[in-house]
């Protein structure tokens, strides 16, 4: 009946495999839950090895790295099951209810049913803020918000679709590079696949610094606008991408490109400080986007 995927890296996954085990055993399903490694150190191995101790579980090393992408795709082919869960290794249950709460949406004619993402209320250190702060205002939604424009959050961290639905766009053509959230939306919308929003969210645990963060949004971002030019996001409902789209219709894009190179000290000033203001970090990517476009034109054409 479910296939649970779960593709990790350098992280200790015992604890959420053992509390996924439980309730999927309580559910009295067919299941299995497959973890595949993207070559992790020997220390996470070691530990994580364990969990193969577990009735219908596997967990197995990849024979190099791949990327979250590829590591999800390869996931997916080794499901036997029709519906797939994928969950990020860096997650953590917020209550009991996480398996029955999805089970209970499998027969409501949706092919994707997506959880959600929250936050725990303790601050985290100066130098996690950055992550944090914007995982709470635009991560955090409710369902109700979420299915208003059900292609606009599409976090694959957490999530249940059919697997022949998943299979078949071939996330993996992206390789290592970020923004497979920001392909998957739009995929999901060009292909008119239905999708549901409910509000079965886990615990983002992972957050990483801020200037790796803010690293990260620049290749994602860099990832998008190439998708973009190489005609492989059609529909979406992205908003960095829509501004940045405005931006080039009334030529304002030069201006943001030059203010990425006047203020980017500054901004990142703010965003690696005590209070990062999320507006500046929207501000950071879609200039940053006009500023790596006006400088790789030949790149992305």
């Amino acid at each position: 009946m479910l296939s649970v995927l779960i593709p990790t890296y350098n992280y200790n996954i015992t604890t959420l495999v053992g509390s996924l085990h439980k309730l999927l055993t309580k559910a009295d399903i067919n299941f299995e839950i497959i973890c595949l490694d993207d070559v992790s150190n020997e220390e996470f191995f070691k530990s994580n090895i364990e969990i193969n101790k577990l009735s219908f579980t596997t967990y197995q090393m990849s024979s190099k790295n791949n990327g979250i992408a590829v590591t999800r795709q390869l996931l997916s082919k080794m499901a036997k099951y029709d519906w797939i869960m994928l969950l990020d290794a860096d997650t953590e249950l917020r209550d009991n209810n996480f398996i029955s709460n999805y089970i209970n949406t499998i027969n409501l004619g949706y092919d994707v049913i997506f959880g959600g993402f929250d936050y725990k209320n303790i601050k985290p250190q100066k130098d996690y803020l950055l992550r944090w702060k914007y995982g709470k205002q635009c991560e955090a939604i409710h369902a109700d918000k979420r299915n208003v424009n059900p292609y606009k959050v599409t976090i694959a961290a957490n999530l249940l679709i059919k697997k022949e639905t998943y299979k078949s766009f071939n996330l993996d053509s992206i390789g290592k590079q970020y923004a497979m959230d920001y392909y998957f939306g739009a995929m999901l919308k060009e292909n008119k696949v239905s999708v549901l929003h409910i509000d079965n969210q886990v615990y983002h645990l992972g957050i990483e610094k801020s200037e790796i963060y803010l690293r990260k949004k620049e290749k994602a971002t860099e990832t998008l606008l190439k998708l973009y030019h190489s005609n492989n996001i059609k529909e979406h409902s992205n908003d960095l991408l829509n501004t940045y789209i405005r931006l080039k219709q009334f030529k304002l894009n030069y201006i943001f490109a030059t203010a990425f190179s006047l203020f980017k000290p500054l901004l990142k000033k703010n965003l690696m400080s005590n209070y990062p203001i999320i507006f500046l970090l929207q501000f950071y990517k879609i200039s940053y986007m006009c500023h790596f476009e006006m400088v790789n034109k030949k790149l992305l054409n």
